[in-house]
C-alpha cells in the first residue's frame, strides 16, 4: 500500500486533528530546529478513547508523521494489532513520551531530562483528547514515563478514571527474539487492545 503523505500534510488542518498538529508545531518553535512528526489524520481527536504512547519517534517517523503506516517493524505491527482487534484508527491515538525525533546515536532508553521535557507536552496531548478512557505504555520507559506523570501532576489520569495498560515496545530490542516469542508478545497485545476497547465501549469494525 503506498501511501501519499503529502495528501495526509493537507488534512493536518481539519478539525479531527487540528488541535494536535497545533501542539506538533508549538513544541518545534520551544525547541529551534527540532522536529516532532505530525499525528496521522486518520486519528480522531474528538473520538479517541486510547492512547498509544511510545517512547520517541522512530526510524519510520522521516514520512514526517507518526503514523501505524510508516516504514518501520512498530508500525507494522501496530497495523496488525489494529487489524485483529478490528479497531478503527479514529478511536485510538499515537504519542511518543518524547515527541521531539532524537539522536540516533542516543541510547534508546531516555534519560530523566528528556522524561522531563516530555511531561507539559503529554498533559497538553490529553486535554486535547479528552475522550480517552485507557492509555497503553508501550516499553518499560514509556511506563515509567507515565508514573513520572502521575507523581508530577498528582494522579490526574486516575483521577479521570483513565486506566493504564503496560505493554511490550512494538520494535526494537523487545521483539528480538525468536518467532515463537514475537507471535506470542504480538498476542499480547493484542489481548491488552481488547481490554482497553471493551473497557472503552468501542464497536468493532
Amino acid at each position: 500500500m503506498t501511501i501519499d503523505w503529502d495528501e495526509k500534510k493537507t488534512l493536518l488542518q481539519e478539525p479531527n486533528i487540528a488541535a494536535v498538529t497545533q501542539l506538533c508545531d508549538e513544541l518545534m518553535e520551544k525547541k529551534p530546529g527540532s522536529v516532532v512528526p505530525y499525528i496521522d489524520p486518520v486519528h480522531d481527536e474528538d473520538e479517541c478513547r486510547i492512547v498509544s504512547l511510545h517512547i520517541a519517534p522512530g526510524k519510520g517517523t522521516e514520512s514526517g508523521f507518526v503514523s501505524h503506516f510508516n516504514d518501520d517493524e512498530a508500525a507494522r505491527r501496530a497495523t496488525s494489532i489494529y487489524e485483529a482487534v478490528e479497531l478503527d484508527p479514529r478511536y485510538v491515538m499515537p504519542w511518543n513520551a518524547y515527541p521531539w525525533v532524537r539522536d540516533p546515536e542516543l541510547p534508546s532508553a531516555l534519560n530523566v531530562q528528556e522524561k522531563t521535557d516530555g511531561l507539559r507536552p503529554f498533559r497538553q496531548f490529553m486535554k486535547i483528547n479528552k475522550r480517552t478512557s485507557a492509555i497503553i505504555a508501550h516499553g518499560a520507559d514509556a511506563h515509567a514515563f507515565l508514573t513520572l506523570f502521575e507523581k508530577t501532576y498528582h494522579s490526574s489520569l486516575k483521577n479521570r478514571g483513565v486506566k493504564i495498560y503496560k505493554a511490550t515496545a512494538l520494535g526494537g530490542r523487545a521483539f528480538a527474539v525468536s518467532a515463537a516469542k514475537q507471535e506470542e508478545l504480538l498476542a499480547k497485545n493484542i489481548a491488552v487492545y481488547k481490554d482497553a476497547m471493551q473497557r472503552a465501549g468501542i464497536q468493532h469494525l
